[in-house]
């Protein structure tokens, strides 16, 4: 058998009825609360307080018996050549004559992509974006300033993503307060009350996508974000002919948890947005319950460049479809830190010679 406790929604100690005043009393804190009250909030306490429930359904599309006929073992077309690969490789170039290879069959049951986002970025445009990144950009270290930047290689690469589709229904408590101060004789009196904010609704998520490589940095994939998803095509073996592709190799239930984290913290700030006029304000409790959750297999576009410098090897990517671009090249806290403190000194420079000037024409005595 199940029992109840109310607690105080100010300090959460546990209340006693007070039959003299009728009202739920805290004996921590010394406020009273109607019962029609403290019963709402215990209400809405149980309802946020539910774990999560957050699933998704795969949507299938198998490699075809063709498919696998076709590329079961792979010889070159063109020479003739037999060649060796990883087993998440669906698409590479001949290492012998440079001819592209496509090999459908190796995407398995679940991660052949359903759809494909063509490049719109060719390569021509992205090796100039690389040259022109440099340019400007002060506080990169000298290294990168005082010399030409070569490529080292330069990749054309379908990256393979989830995509996570679903509504979620959340209901969300937030502890809050206001304060107000007024003096009264010699006294400042502060008044400071104790709210419980309730929020509930629904977020319709669309496409959202998680990266299904795990040689690549989530960090770099989803800083290329946004991609524009209507303009992917059905994939088709042929779609990849010119480019490199792998297929997934982090698997749907992997990336679950990652595109869990993302609903979870798109939705805390939007219903955290609609929370104001408080002088504070702490999350207390959530319940986020995705509905008609689907998931699919696709293919971005993303060109990799590498350079190396001083014995390093530095990687830029490039959003194949936007142009967008992020690199794992430092900023130089020596040149932030020498502007930051020429900055201040001027400043002060500036100050010490209003001060002469203004003591010189009599103004400052």
């Amino acid at each position: 058998m199940s029992n109840l406790t109310y607690k105080c929604p100010s300090c959460a100690a546990p209340l006693e009825f007070d039959g003299r005043q009728e009202m739920m009393t805290c004996g921590s804190c010394g406020n009273a609360f109607e019962p029609k009250t403290v019963i709402a909030v215990n209400q809405i306490e149980r309802e946020t307080s539910r774990p999560n429930e957050m699933s998704w359904d795969m949507k299938e599309s198998a490699a075809t018996q063709e498919d696998i006929l076709q590329t079961q073992t792979y010889q070159c077309s063109s020479c003739g050549a037999q060649l060796f690969m990883e087993d998440t490789t669906v698409a590479t170039a001949c290492a012998f004559c440079g001819s592209p290879a496509v090999m459908p069959a190796q995407f398995s049951k679940d991660t052949k992509p359903s759809r494909i986002i063509p490049f719109k970025i060719e390569k021509a445009q992205a090796e100039t974006m690389f040259r022109d990144y440099f340019k400007g950009r002060k506080l990169l270290p000298n290294l990168f300033l005082k010399s030409g930047n070569r490529i080292d290689e330069i990749r054309k690469l379908y990256v393979p993503y989830w995509l996570f589709s679903g509504k979620a229904d959340a209901k969300m408590t937030y502890k809050a307060t206001t304060v107000n101060s007024h003096r009264s004789g010699n006294y400042r009196i502060t008044t400071t009350r104790h709210f419980l904010v309730h929020r509930a609704g629904s977020l319709r998520f669309e496409g959202l996508p998680v990266d299904a490589a795990s040689k690549l940095d989530n960090k770099i994939t989803e800083s290329l974000e946004p991609f524009n998803s209507g303009e992917a095509i059905t994939y088709e073996p042929h779609t990849l002919s010119g480019a490199q592709a792998n297929r997934a190799d982090v698997s749907r239930e992997e990336s679950q948890a990652r595109a869990n984290e993302r609903v979870n913290a798109s939705t805390d700030a939007v219903f955290r947005s609609t929370v104001s006029g408080y002088a504070s304000v702490v999350p207390q409790a959530s319940s986020i319950q995705i509905k008609d959750g689907v998931s699919e297999s696709v293919l971005y576009p993303i060109w990799i460049i590498t350079t190396t410098k001083g014995g390093k090897t530095y990687t830029f990517a490039i959003n194949g479809q936007t142009g967008s671009i992020v690199s794992d090249i430092p900023w130089s806290k020596a040149k932030f830190f020498g502007r930051l403190f020429g900055l201040g000194f001027g400043l002060a420079a500036a100050g010490f010679a209003a001060v002469y000037i203004l003591t010189s024409m009599g103004v400052i005595k």
